[in-house]
């Protein structure tokens, strides 16, 4: 198989990987901030080794496809807003070489990431489900959740790095055998 195949081939893998766990957030109720992230994953043997515009289009392909069959909207929307992170982490820790401008980069995209995605809930869209959920918190609660979104996505880089370093020790040979 040629190298362009199995780019694609390995793309529509992970494609159909990331929906599959996007579909899972509305079986699980508590899984609707952790199938993004889960299926963020899926983009990194795409980032190595496809590029990061086989990585884009994989995470377009999987936030049309949440958006259109996962029941769970406040998942879809999530991943839609901040899927793509995989695939812009590494150019972060490639241009930013200073250890605190890269993290504060990082934590200012997220937070606009998620500051828009939250007024387009509460102003545009007006999902009266998410709506209620979140009219019920009290306004430090609301700064707790912040807070610990924040802790979540340092977590997740780090995540990222680890699961990066045991893809390409372990699973980079078999999917890109030379």
């Amino acid at each position: 198989m040629n190298t362009s195949s199995r780019r694609i081939a390995v793309s529509g893998m992970m494609v159909a990987l990331g929906a599959a766990v996007m579909l899972l957030g509305g079986v699980i109720p508590i899984a609707t901030f952790c199938c993004p992230a889960i299926a963020g994953l899926a983009l990194i043997p795409l980032v190595f080794d496809c590029g990061r515009a086989y990585a884009l289009s994989a995470y377009g392909a999987i936030a049309l496809l949440s958006l259109m069959l996962c029941p769970d909207k406040e998942a879809a929307l999530l991943f839609c807003f901040l899927g793509y992170y995989p695939v812009v982490k590494w150019v972060f820790d490639a241009r930013i070489k200073r250890k605190w401008p890269r993290r504060l980069t990082k934590l200012l995209l997220w937070n606009a990431a998620i500051g828009i995605m939250y007024a387009l809930i509460f102003f545009v869209f007006r999902l009266d489900q998410i709506m209620a959920d979140y009219m019920d918190m009290t306004l430090w609660m609301t700064a707790l959740t912040l807070l610990l979104g924040n802790v979540t996505l340092a977590l997740y880089d780090i995540v990222l790095l680890r699961f990066s370093m045991l893809y390409l020790a372990r699973f980079r040979n078999k999917l890109f055998k030379s």
